[in-house]
């Protein structure tokens, strides 16, 4: 009697671990793995178009140059043409710049 119950736990443990690795597959496959594509405006980080306190967009993590000899590029919080001279309050040093 004693092992019938044990086949018993084991199938309903089985059972569980079952569901729950499908839905953990459900997680990942319908999750959202691309960041958010809205931008914010300028004025909403205080961009300026010159430096703040020796920082500038050129340093931070989340501009990209349009070209190498550029002064202008993008950035991935702010919408528009940015300075490399630039400045917002959403400046982050680049582990590069």
């Amino acid at each position: 009697m004693r092992g019938r119950q044990c086949n018993q736990a084991r199938r309903a443990l089985l059972q569980r671990s079952a569901e729950v690795a499908g839905l953990l597959a459900v997680i990942v496959v319908t999750g959202n793995s691309e960041p958010a594509t809205a931008k914010a405006a300028k004025s909403e980080f205080m961009y300026q178009d010159h430096p703040h306190d020796g920082n500038r967009c050129g340093q931070c993590k989340f501009f990209s140059v349009a070209g190498p000899d550029s002064e202008v590029g993008s950035c991935s919080i702010v919408a528009g043409a940015i300075s490399r001279q630039g400045w917002c309050a959403a400046f982050v040093r680049s582990v590069h710049g």
